[in-house]
């Protein structure tokens, strides 16, 4: 059969793409990877190469993406490590310059670590993935310690966006300001900090279908939906950077003060400080972030259903520091 009949079948690409936001890709900064725009389609999105890995990402060209309302560029999982080796170097130095605002290190922060939860959900193997949630957990916990208004900041941004991704940085950003509060900045804070950022790391595992569910999950939905903690125990256990602390938190966070909570019923000795605060946090950003089945409640009424339905559950007394954490713009 001649070339001229022979039908040619349309090359598919399998590659996995992870976002990355316009405000870790700075000009001049050594970008040398292939960066794509996501181009919508009916049945998703395909990815165009939008800049080479021979060339630098200009001004110009950054500010074009930003006027056009594009927040996002994608790096192919190829590309992966050198993107997110150049992400540390960036975030880096945008936290620590003198004249960043707290609103922009709280853009960098927040894309950056959500683009990189979404990143890990997809990849929970990737050691390269886990050794830069470590890197971003240190960047954050030490902005927290540095800048008392980073937390305001970023949380008036969390009732806005809420999904599985960005509820993992809004439960490590609170979680981690409330074990400074209590304790200062100490090594184990990152330790813990790591488990609040992956403490839904398991729920990579639970069918989409049943975690997208509006409705009430039936019996064995919900024993679907209870394992994530062991599955992100398994997932987390081959990477040294999930200390015992992190992975006592991400296999605890769902259990309860009063002994009912999942997945082991542990007595209330059984469970840390840090997972005590894991759950408080958890909870409260499930109640105040808008869903598409639950409008989101205001600060002042997420913690007041807190202290007077589920006092059984949770620590009563963290709460109340939590309150204090807040401050008065996120308790009324």
């Amino acid at each position: 059969m001649s070339s001229s009949n022979s039908i040619i079948e349309p090359q598919v690409d399998h590659r996995i793409y992870h976002p990355a936001p316009l405000a870790t890709l700075h000009a001049g900064k050594g970008a040398h990877f292939d960066l794509y725009l996501g181009v919508p389609t009916r049945t998703g999105q395909r990815y165009v190469l939008y800049k080479s890995a021979d060339l630098d990402l200009s001004e110009q060209k950054r500010k074009e993406l930003i006027d056009r309302g594009v927040k996002f560029l994608y790096v192919a999982d190829d590309d992966a490590g050198q993107y997110f080796t150049f992400v540390d170097r960036t975030v880096g130095d945008v936290l620590r310059a003198d004249d960043a605002t707290p609103e922009q290190k709280s853009q960098v922060l927040y894309q950056t670590t959500t683009a990189l939860v979404q990143a890990t959900f997809s990849r929970p193997e990737s050691p390269v993935l886990i050794k830069t949630n470590r890197t971003m957990v240190e960047h954050t916990v030490e902005a927290l310690a540095a800048d008392r208004d980073l937390l305001r900041a970023m949380a008036g941004t969390f009732a806005l966006d809420y999904s599985l991704y960005s509820h993992a940085v809004h439960v490590a950003t609170l979680g981690t300001a409330l074990l400074l509060e209590i304790h200062g900045p100490e090594t184990h804070v990152k330790d813990a900090a790591m488990g609040y950022l992956l403490h839904d790391v398991g729920k990579c595992r639970v069918p989409s279908q049943i975690l997208r569910k509006a409705g009430v999950l039936s019996t064995s939905e919900m024993r679907e939906v209870e394992m994530h903690p062991e599955h992100g125990v398994s997932l987390m256990r081959p990477h040294p950077e999930v200390t015992d602390m992190a992975m006592d938190i991400i296999h605890s966070h769902h259990e309860k003060l009063n002994g009912r909570g999942y997945p082991r019923r542990l007595p209330p000795e059984r469970i840390s400080l840090e997972t005590r605060i894991c759950t408080l946090v958890d909870i409260y950003d499930a109640l105040t972030s808008h869903r598409v089945y639950k409008p989101a409640l205001r600060g002042i009424e997420a913690l007041t259903l807190m202290r007077d339905k589920m006092y059984e559950e949770i620590d009563t007394g963290l709460l109340k520091q939590l309150i204090r954490v807040l401050g008065p713009r996120h308790s009324r």
